[in-house]
C-alpha cells in the first residue's frame, strides 16, 4: 500500500527542551555603576543549563522523558493520519451546481532564462487551454458512513476518480479500500472552488470546471 506521505519523526529529547530554556535567557544589559549600598554577598545561583540538564537527566532516568518522546510522536502522527476537518463544510442537504473558471491575470511580465516573454503583464491565461483535468475529483468527509459508502460506488463506476477528504482518516480509507486517498490540507482546493458542502464532485468542461455538490 502506498500511503502517498513519507513521515519523519525527529527525536524530541535535549535538543527541543534546551531551545526552549534558551529562548528564555535574556541578552546582558548595559548600565552604569550605582555603587554599593550595605553589607553584600556572593550571589550562588547555580547556572541555569546546568540546572536544566540535571533535571533532564532525573526525567530521562525515571522514565518520563521517553514518555514525552512517545506522546510527541503519537501526536505528530495522528496530526497527519487524522487532518483536522476543514471549517465551514457540511453535508449536502440539496444539489446545486456551478461552472468555475481557472483564468488568471498575470501580474508581472513572465520571462524565460533568456529574457524572451513568455506571458505579458495583463495577458489571462487559462490553464486548461494547455492541461486538462483528466480525472474527476470527489470531496467528500470520511467521518459520514453514507458518504463513505458514496464514495466507494462512485470510485468503482469511474476507477480513475480521485477521492479527497475534508475530514476523517485518509490513512484508514487508503488502507480499507487499497487505493489512494487524498486530504485537502488547510482547505486549498474547496476554498479555491467555492465549495461548502459534501459530498462534491468537479470535472472538466471544455475550458471551464463544472462542480456539483449532491444530496445524497
Amino acid at each position: 500500500m502506498r500511503a502517498g506521505w513519507v513521515v519523519t519523526v525527529l527525536p524530541v529529547r535535549f535538543p527541543w527542551v534546551l531551545i526552549l530554556a534558551l529562548g528564555c535567557l535574556a541578552l546582558p544589559a548595559s548600565a552604569g555603576h550605582l555603587g554599593v549600598y550595605g553589607n553584600t554577598w556572593e550571589v550562588a545561583e547555580p547556572d541555569m543549563l546546568d540546572a536544566l540538564m540535571v533535571k533532564l537527566r532525573a526525567m530521562e532516568k525515571a522514565g518520563k522523558l521517553k514518555q514525552l518522546e512517545q506522546e510527541a510522536k503519537r501526536q505528530t502522527l495522528d496530526s497527519i493520519e487524522r487532518p483536522k476537518p476543514i471549517p465551514g463544510i457540511a453535508t449536502a442537504s440539496r444539489s446545486r451546481k456551478w461552472t468555475f473558471d481557472p483564468s488568471i491575470r498575470v501580474v508581472e511580465t513572465i520571462k524565460d532564462h533568456l529574457g524572451n516573454i513568455i506571458a505579458p503583464a495583463g495577458m489571462v491565461v487559462n490553464p486548461l487551454a494547455y492541461t486538462s483535468l483528466t480525472k474527476p475529483l470527489l470531496f467528500i468527509d470520511a467521518r459520514d458512513k453514507r458518504q463513505v459508502a458514496y464514495a466507494r460506488a462512485f470510485s468503482d463506476r469511474e476507477p480513475r476518480a480521485k477521492v479527497i477528504l475534508v475530514g476523517g482518516s485518509w490513512l484508514d480509507l487508503t488502507r480499507s479500500w487499497k487505493r489512494q486517498v487524498y486530504y485537502d490540507q488547510a482547505g486549498f482546493i474547496t476554498s479555491r472552488f467555492g465549495i461548502r458542502h459534501v459530498p462534491a464532485v468537479v470535472r472538466q468542461q471544455g475550458k471551464v470546471l463544472k462542480i456539483e455538490e449532491l444530496a445524497i
